[in-house]
């Protein structure tokens, strides 16, 4: 698939697959957007190239700004503080906080939630449509006179200010901050909870997202399985970062892998089961609380790996949490 639906319907994109442009030598796939997601948000991957420099500082009127980084090294400007992350390492940034970001490896690779929706359109307005698979040559021409506009049509605010040299992630970086702000996080770190067996790390919450967006990156072992869920208003995504895992969609199973993606509008029931050793995927949901689940429904842990055995207990929905087992 080279395009999106254009409507909150189940899809499944095979790694590469999405819509594909190229902005300022940087290659970013986008996998969903306010139309497949119901306004929930936009998902993305983005490849860049070692960069000659930080992106232009700016803020977003309204949008919530997210980093996982997958591959490389990538330098987050947020405020008077920058991270360099690497793959695991997570960053979010809220509306009006001034951010910048700058590939620092050869080859870097995150994916990113920009919540509302709308905002992934931005990359139409202000690149070109790239029909390749690789990076460009690093002498490709870029036509710059299409960022201006863009910016303006999407409400990001460019300012000016200086760009602090980064610090290495810390304890500071070990846990959620509970609210509404802007942070970094450690790979690995997170608010974690097992269920079915699978662990559950969330790296943003209602609480820190004002309830825009929930993500947690969720893994387990051979045979772990979730059965048929369905959500009255929340919307589902999920993007995998390795390993096999089976998605069975309104009764379609399909096999996903790394770079996979999963669009699952709410009203559609899902359930999963792993098939290679162990598997790992961001899971990232709007428009409602069924992500909830996971924490509510489950057990807190200071586990920082999966299960040892796959749970056979049934699994119990507490009470309002937008889901349902069918």
């Amino acid at each position: 698939m080279t395009d999106l639906p254009g409507a909150p319907r189940a899809y499944v994109l095979k790694a590469g697959e999405g819509r594909c442009t190229l902005v300022a030598g940087q290659m970013i796939h986008t996998l969903a957007g306010t139309h497949e997601t119901a306004g929930g948000f936009g998902a993305v991957v983005c490849q860049a190239p070692l960069d000659r420099g930080p992106i232009p500082l700016h803020y977003h009127e309204r949008e919530h700004d997210t980093w996982f980084c997958t591959r490389g090294r990538l330098q987050v400007w947020c405020g008077d503080q920058s991270r360099i992350l690497h793959p695991g390492d997570f960053a979010y940034v809220r509306p009006g906080d001034v951010h910048s970001y700058q590939s620092v490896a050869p080859r870097t690779q995150f994916f990113g939630i920009v919540a509302p929706g709308g905002w992934e359109e931005f990359f139409v307005d202000a690149g070109e449509v790239w029909g390749m698979t690789a990076l460009p040559p690093a002498d490709h021409p870029y036509d710059f006179s299409r960022m201006g506009p863009a910016m303006g049509k999407f409400g990001i605010m460019r300012v000016e200010g200086e760009y602090v040299a980064s610090t290495e992630m810390g304890t500071g970086d070990r846990a959620l901050p509970g609210a509404h702000a802007s942070y970094f996080l450690d790979a690995g770190y997170g608010r974690r909870s097992v269920l079915g067996g699978h662990l559950s790390t969330a790296v943003l919450t209602a609480d820190e997202s004002d309830a825009m967006v929930d993500m947690r990156v969720i893994e387990g072992g051979r045979g772990a399985a979730m059965p048929p869920v369905s959500h009255r208003d929340t919307h589902v995504f999920a993007y995998v970062l390795g390993g096999a895992v089976e998605w069975t969609i309104d009764g379609e199973t399909h096999l996903l892998t790394e770079g996979d993606a999963v669009n699952v509008p709410a009203g559609t029931p899902y359930a999963t089961r792993i098939v290679s050793g162990t598997a790992r995927w961001l899971l990232c949901s709007a428009n409602g609380n069924g992500a909830a689940l996971w924490d509510e429904g489950g057990t807190p842990t200071d586990r920082c790996s999966h299960p040892v055995e796959p749970a056979g207990t049934p699994l119990m929905v507490p009470s309002g949490i937008d889901a349902a087992i069918d």
